[in-house]
């Protein structure tokens, strides 16, 4: 039976995938469309000199291109809002990187209403621009400044420079992940990646939701260097399954703002191996619902944890608010991958007994359980995962994502099936060992009782 219902969860699975990518994927022949300042390049040679026509404003490039072609910008300025309204396309400089030392394509926004970039579409890319605010401040006009907004689903936003006005009114955003723009207003799974911040007086980088259908949902924030910045560097609010990882945020207000509320909680987020260190304030917690800020395995710039009056008055590192969840911590700068995330599993869930008859060549349904900070459906790499005796046996056959919350906590849980008789379990074991590893790359180890049978 098992194997019967892995299989058509495997078949359903993989018709599933083959309709989606087959009618929304990129196309085979897309375009390069070059743009320049002066007009001219050498588009045969890939290069920004030559004689071939060239297109002199983004904006224009964007509206002659179709899903799944390639904008290429030249080094320069360009005085221009832009939105992007296609989907997988990649609007990029030429070297594709705006934090480093070769020549910078710069935008400078006249208008930043709702935001100098604003991404509608889905699958697109925004990489290696130079984005700063020039715009006109209060009175002229009086709302809000945003760099890059974006509404879409899976974008990504990568390596760009983006920099503020300072101190001003109404305070300024850098980047915002926020839905209720486009489709069914829930903006899913888009990646805000090795970007720099500067200069912003509200948010650096916020991802935000108002409502079910004015949100964001399994939002990246990492790579990011946020520093410099009078107000907040990255603040989640009310946005499930948010994951602010390996960012570096320097002499900024507060580094790490979190918010949650009973109509709208910001379950499943986390903030891991962040570096933190001569900001004002290292994290906030401002949720209305009670809600824990899950931030264990971050360095605060020292090696005996942030600073907090009541739970570690000699810590040396930057201050943390109440309800946050700080220990443990780092006690140097991350590197490599993050450390082991230990997480809860119940093998053959729904039998008390877990026997395991190993010869039966039969599937083994493990469940990965969810916790604090842990969301296995949106953070497993379901592809590495094995079981046995010691966690580096048996190769997954398949997961069912569609288990429901088993251990009752208001999360989705994960089951995996994996062959019996390839777990190297033997009559003296009385524990199987999971081992996989997250889509970021960090280790996780979960282990069960078992009986094991002839």
């Amino acid at each position: 039976m098992l194997r019967t219902v892995c299989s058509l969860i495997m078949v359903v699975g993989a018709a599933y995938l083959i309709l989606v990518v087959g009618s929304r994927g990129p196309r085979t022949n897309a375009r390069t469309l070059w743009v320049d300042d002066d007009g001219t390049v050498g588009a045969a040679a890939a290069s920004c000199d030559g004689p071939d026509p060239a297109y002199i404003r983004i904006q224009a490039a964007i509206e002659a291109a179709e899903d799944g072609d390639e904008i290429r910008i030249c080094p320069g300025v360009y005085r221009e809002q832009i939105t992007i309204r296609r989907n997988y396309l990649t609007v990029r400089s030429v070297d594709g990187s705006a934090v480093d030392a070769s020549p910078d394509t710069i935008l400078l926004p006249e208008e930043l209403d709702p935001a100098g970039v604003w991404i509608l579409g889905d699958g697109n890319v925004l990489e290696g621009l130079v984005i700063q605010d020039t715009a006109a401040g209060p009175p002229h006009p009086g709302h809000l400044h945003q760099l890059i907004r974006v509404g879409g689903d899976r974008n990504t936003v990568r390596r760009n420079r983006l920099i503020g006005r300072g101190p001003a009114g109404p305070a300024d955003i850098g980047i915002e992940v926020h839905g209720g723009d486009v489709g069914n207003g829930v903006a899913e799974r888009n990646e805000i990646v090795e970007n720099e911040i500067l200069n912003v007086f509200g948010h650096a980088l916020r991802v935000q939701s108002l409502a079910r259908d004015r949100a964001a949902y399994w939002t990246v924030v990492t790579g990011n260097r946020i520093h410099d910045n009078p107000g907040n560097g990255i603040t989640v609010d009310r946005s499930p399954a948010t994951r602010v990882e390996r960012n570096v945020l320097s002499r900024n207000g507060v580094a790490l703002v979190f918010h949650s509320e009973p109509s709208f909680p910001a379950i499943e987020t986390v903030f891991r191996c962040n570096q933190v260190v001569g900001n004002r304030a290292g994290a906030r917690n401002t949720a209305t619902d009670g809600s824990v800020m899950r931030a264990e395995y971050n360095w605060w710039g020292n090696e005996d944890g942030p600073r907090h009056d009541l739970r570690n008055s000699g810590g040396g590192g930057d201050a943390v608010g109440d309800n946050v969840a700080f220990r443990p911590w780092l006690t140097a700068p991350p590197e490599g991958t993050c450390p082991l995330l230990r997480v809860r599993i119940d093998v053959m869930p729904g039998d008390a007994s877990n026997r395991i008859r190993p010869a039966s060549h039969t599937l083994i349904p493990v469940a990965l359980l969810s916790g604090p900070s842990f969301a296995p459906l949106a953070e497993v790499d379901r592809d590495r995962l094995r079981l046995g005796a010691t966690g580096g046996e048996s190769p997954v056959v398949g997961c069912n994502s569609l288990a429901g919350d088993l251990n009752g906590d208001g999360i989705g849980d994960l089951v995996c099936y994996f062959r019996s008789e390839l777990t190297g379990l033997g009559p003296d074991h009385r524990v199987a060992r999971l081992q996989g590893q997250t889509l970021e790359g960090i280790a996780i180890e979960g282990q069960d009782a078992v009986e094991i049978l002839p």
